[in-house]
């Protein structure tokens, strides 16, 4: 391949990793109904931080019309929600030109193949970091970890989850779940004599309460062992953010002292994983944190007042 041969493989790879990503991350935000948010952002340190106004416990006391004396105040404090960059890239690639040649394919078709798959896979890996990083946080919170680890995974586990918002239950807007989970779910509803979901022609992909399903096997959501055990997550409006930083860069090497001339293509680029209602613990967690460091609930600290305007709720089952 020529220098121009190059030029158009790096941005037939850019361009079609950039043009299905967004087409896949505009549509994984509408199937969460906005509890996961993929979007575009620029963070230009290891850490993300945000202020916000900490909810006054107690403001409103009662008082004695007819007494005396003094009151104890209440402080106006500050919370900081930090989320933490990832750093992220691809292992060199070979495109030995040679190859290209020999198979009489043009490199336009090389670089879209490659953009094709690092866009799905670049996709998959934020997904699962968010998620690595939900379970470990809220799975750390007891008031709003459901441990129905006795049986399979029914629509009466979901409801005890989401219970445990209580009086606000209605912000939990979706359910992340495995592919194992759904199928206990469906089963359940198909043996139930009530039909509380009706099959047919119609695929029912909520928990009866709007919610809807979003079913992937992505690693975080088990935990092998004997027996294994399950995650669903229900998460609340913007309870996983991943911002992705807009710095991917690419290169294409070529070197020569081989039998054939070698040729690798390689990548990187980082985004920012937050979760509502925890921040990254800098101290604990460090800086361009690994994937053990991410799924370690120690390393996100809880600053929500209230265990519900934390990101959601898990429900742990069979």
């Amino acid at each position: 391949m020529a220098l121009s041969d190059l030029q158009v493989f790096q941005e037939s790879a850019q361009t079609m990793m950039s043009e299905m990503q967004d087409q896949q991350i505009d549509k994984f935000n509408g199937a969460s109904a906005g509890g996961i948010f993929l979007r575009s952002a620029s963070h230009s340190g290891d850490f993300s931080d945000m202020a916000m106004w900490a909810k006054i416990d107690g403001l409103v006391r009662r008082r004695n019309a007819y007494g005396s004396g003094a009151v104890t105040p209440k402080n106006l404090n500050q919370l900081l929600d930090t989320s933490v960059k990832v750093a992220a890239g691809t292992p060199p690639v070979n495109i030995d030109p040679g190859m290209l040649r020999w198979i009489q394919k043009a490199p336009e078709e090389a670089g879209a193949t490659i953009g094709a798959q690092l866009a799905e896979d670049s996709l998959a890996d934020m997904l699962n970091t968010g998620l690595k990083a939900y379970v470990a946080a809220v799975g750390n919170v007891a008031a709003v970890t459901f441990d129905g680890t006795a049986a399979t995974a029914t629509l009466a586990a979901l409801n005890s989850g989401a219970g445990k918002f209580g009086d606000r239950s209605q912000s939990i807007v979706s359910w992340i779940i495995h592919s194992k989970v759904a199928f206990d779910v469906y089963g359940e509803s198909l043996a139930n004599s009530n039909r509380l979901f009706t099959f047919g022609n119609v695929r029912v992909m909520e928990d009866g309460f709007g919610r809807p399903f979003v079913i992937t096997d992505a690693p975080e959501l088990l935990t092998t062992g004997s027996p294994d055990n399950y995650h669903t997550c229900g998460l609340t409006s913007g309870a996983i953010v991943v911002d992705q930083n807009n710095d991917f860069d690419s290169n294409t090497q070529t070197n020569n002292g081989d039998e054939n001339i070698a040729r690798t293509y390689q990548a990187e680029w980082s985004y920012n994983v937050g979760l509502k209602g925890f921040a990254w613990d800098k101290a604990n967690g460090g800086k361009s944190p690994n994937d053990t460091a991410l799924g370690t609930a120690a390393n996100w600290d809880k600053y929500a007042t209230s265990h519900k305007d934390v990101a959601g709720v898990l429900v742990n089952t069979l």
